[in-house]
């Protein structure tokens, strides 16, 4: 199992974006912090959608990608990728 350090929280909001945040409220779904591959391989498998049970956008998948790329940059330096919420 990994450590809660080791993950990020990814939410659905209403008009079918991603936001990344421990404390929204809402269903979330658990994914590996720093991992683009991660964020691809969910996709892929349409996993978000069935972990928070509703459609997601196309687009929302590409902005949370780009999203754990820039916190994967910003390893060590900020918190803000893994406590904070960030939308897309």
């Amino acid at each position: 199992m990994a450590s809660q350090g080791a993950l990020v929280r990814v939410v659905r909001l209403a008009d079918g974006s991603l936001a990344l945040g421990r404390h929204l409220p809402g269903r979330g779904a658990w994914l590996c912090a720093g991992s683009t591959d991660c964020v691809d391989l969910a996709g892929r498998r349409r996993a978000f959608e069935r972990a928070l049970r509703g459609p997601v956008a196309p687009e929302a998948a590409i902005s949370l990608r780009a999203e754990v790329e820039r916190c994967a940059r910003m390893d060590g330096r900020s918190t803000a990728c893994t406590e904070d919420e960030t939308h897309m």
